[in-house]
């Protein structure tokens, strides 16, 4: 019976760019035997197209023929996530700075946004995962019996993603990291395509001052109920 509630449980993870939520939801999948399930992945995926392909990334009806015609093939696991376009693994490509910066462009475009979710709902459709992202618990699985909204200070949230740039060897200042995600927050906060907010009943909480071991623990106890 507990392998048929942990194959159906859907918990969702959603909040802004560097508040830790990736950090949580691969701890979460891994500590509740879960996939693990990122949004992110498929935007930076149309960025990544978008720009190889030379195209105008503001244009809807491009990008959607861009995306229907080329194959995307995705590899969840507890804690990993592998992700090939026309068979070429483009994994360590998703977080180039240039990268993050375009797929919060095109996550605007409702064409993208479609095709994310149908990607994101196939994937999901048995349930037994934790998915992260910044609309997961308000548009992909309003279903999800456990959702979390994880945020932190824009300083803090900045800091974060500039050691990961820094341990990557991207050498790229850490006030340059706080302007593109000051940028990228208001995009996401004001785009009319399921925009970035507070999924009903979610849980909010704050890791400004929080470590990830304490975040896990406090998330591990919402979902423990439903394993």
């Amino acid at each position: 019976m507990a392998t048929d509630c942990r194959r159906r449980l859907i918990v969702t993870v959603d909040g802004p760019a560097g508040s830790g939520k990736s950090t949580l939801a691969k701890r979460l999948a891994r500590r509740a035997n879960l996939r693990y399930l990122e949004s992110g992945a498929f935007y930076r995926a149309a960025a990544w197209l978008a720009i190889r392909g030379e195209g105008d990334l503001t244009d809807p009806e491009w990008l959607a023929a861009l995306l229907t015609a080329t194959p995307v093939e995705v590899m969840p696991g507890q804690d990993r996530f592998f992700l090939t376009v026309a068979g070429q693994d483009i994994t360590q490509d998703l977080r180039l700075p240039q990268i993050s910066q375009n797929a919060s462009l095109v996550a605007t475009l409702r064409p993208v946004r479609q095709w994310v979710l149908t990607k994101l709902r196939a994937l999901g459709a048995a349930g037994g995962l934790v998915a992260e992202g910044r609309d997961m618990g308000s548009r992909v699985f309003p279903e999800a019996e456990v959702k979390i909204y994880l945020d932190a200070s824009l300083a803090v949230r900045a800091h974060r993603r500039w050691l990961e740039l820094q341990a990557q060897g991207n050498n790229v200042s850490e006030a340059e990291v706080l302007r593109d995600m000051a940028q990228r927050d208001q995009r996401d906060r004001e785009r009319q395509e399921d925009p970035l907010r507070v999924p009903q009943g979610a849980y909010c909480l704050d890791s400004t001052a929080s470590d990830p071991d304490r975040m896990e623990e406090i998330c591990f106890q919402l979902i423990q109920a439903h394993l």
